[in-house]
């Protein structure tokens, strides 16, 4: 049998039930376009508890993801842009992690999930991103990122955005530069929140027990890439636009 301080620290079976599922679909989600996850799960997490405490497990919970995606993504991942988009978040990060508590996190998501349905949208539509690629244009991306990280665990929608509109990028480089770059990202945000006393014991409970929702999740998600991927890239594609959009939507009515 489990303390009874852990047990006292589990939530309630009806609060796990909807955590557990947004969990398991966010992980294969991103184990099947190496994103999603956070943009999925943020939004059902901020329905049950604060602001901060969705923050520190939708990042956990992500990173924790990613080292059962690591090894295959090490093997596609484009370093040059990873390293681009990642050390200008690190100067989002600081923003955005003084304005955590500044900003209503709310707002700040549904202002987020109004972007992304505008531009996946535009997108589907056939407009894409057709200007200059480079140093200045991965940075902002990468910046952006990062605020938007910090202050809500959704820093996902610029860098997939900006990526998905070069249609000369192939989509499995395009993953494993996903996975590699959202893992930095996490840990660059998680380190200064754990050290600042963000992260309790309950957190690690919730966690803990969120677990076996992202292994099974990864599993799923991995399968489904292996399946499509090498098929049907422009399908793959406006499949991964369409999750946006839908998130975006989710998003914005919860």
């Amino acid at each position: 049998m489990m303390p009874d301080w852990i047990l006292q620290l589990l939530p309630p079976l009806a609060v796990f039930a909807a955590l557990a599922g947004a969990t398991a679909v966010g992980s294969a989600m991103r184990a099947f376009s190496g994103f999603g996850a956070g943009l999925l799960m943020a939004p059902i997490f901020s329905l049950l508890m604060p602001p901060a405490d969705v923050v520190v497990l939708v990042l956990s919970l992500n990173l924790l993801a990613t080292f059962q995606l690591l090894p295959e993504a090490l093997r596609h991942v484009d370093w040059r842009l990873v390293l681009r988009l990642f050390i200008p978040s690190l100067l989002g990060l600081p923003i955005g992690l003084a304005m955590l508590h500044l900003v209503d996190a709310t707002i700040m998501r549904k202002t987020v999930a109004l972007i992304v349905i505008l531009v996946a949208s535009l997108m589907l539509a056939g407009w894409y991103y057709q200007g200059r690629r480079g140093v200045i244009q991965d940075s902002l991306a990468g910046a952006i990122s990062g605020v938007m990280t910090a202050i809500a665990g959704i820093g996902g929608p610029p860098v997939i955005l900006y990526m998905l509109s070069d249609r000369s990028l192939p989509l499995t480089v395009m993953r494993a530069v996903c996975i590699v770059y959202f893992s930095l990202a996490q840990i660059a945000t998680l380190t200064p929140l754990a050290f600042g006393g963000f992260v309790t014991a309950q957190h690690g409970v919730y966690i803990l027990s969120l677990l076996p929702a992202v292994i099974l999740g990864n599993l799923l998600g991995v399968y489904l890439h292996h399946y499509s991927i090498g098929k049907h890239q422009a399908l793959l594609r406006k499949i991964s636009l369409l999750l946006l959009l839908l998130i975006g939507v989710t998003s914005l009515l919860v």
